[in-house]
């Protein structure tokens, strides 16, 4: 079978199957003209509106045809949600602007749990800092479902340059508690504690 065939065979493939997604393996074994069979394919599941798998793998068959294609969806506003943070995603390897950022920040208080938990797991930590650390605390303060509060929390920590190692378990452990707190105050008690260590590390 060849490794184009291989590609098209996932597409058959349903639930546990498709555990690890249309990963890089699926792309090193093709010839140039298969490639170019692969983007084609991809790019009309990524016009109809896409999923996050479909984008991932429109990039890894030809990241830069992809980033034209995606930026110009995106524009166009003509992607699904999961397609849009993954657009967004890829495009923040070579890009860094508000339109991005903005893809990341409308799904980070989306309606949507699943949606809230990618973009605050994707959302380069670079990207717009003080903006991003606007839309952390937000989503942190009203989170109630624990995926997107976890990668939230994560993604804020990372963009503090907080861990275990910079500043110590103990003092670590109290923040992060603080954050997945269901009072307010704790959360704000972090978050100051966050702000006077941004100071000092």
């Amino acid at each position: 079978m060849s490794a184009y065939q291989d590609f098209l065979e996932f597409f058959s493939m349903h639930n546990k199957e498709r555990l690890d997604g249309l990963d890089e393996s699926y792309f090193t074994a093709m010839n140039e003209q298969e490639r170019n069979l692969a983007y084609t394919y991809l790019l009309k599941l990524v016009e109809n509106g896409g999923t996050e798998e479909s984008m991932n793998g429109l990039f890894r068959a030809d990241f830069d045809r992809a980033a034209e294609a995606a930026s110009r969806l995106l524009v166009e506003d003509k992607l699904n949600p999961e397609a849009q943070i993954a657009a967004a995603w890829n495009l923040s390897k070579v890009q860094d602007n508000e339109v991005l950022f903005q893809v990341f920040a409308r799904y980070m208080s989306d309606p949507d749990r699943k949606l809230r938990a990618k973009a605050a797991y994707y959302v380069p930590e670079n990207m717009d800092r003080d903006n991003l650390k606007s839309c952390l605390r937000g989503m942190i303060r009203t989170e109630t479902e624990q995926l997107p509060r976890i990668h939230a929390v994560n993604k804020i920590l990372a963009l503090y340059g907080v861990s275990k190692s910079s500043i110590g378990e103990k003092i670590y452990r109290e923040i992060y508690r603080g954050l997945h707190s269901d009072e307010l105050r704790d959360k704000e008690q972090a978050f100051g504690k966050l702000e006077a260590l941004s100071k000092t590390l």
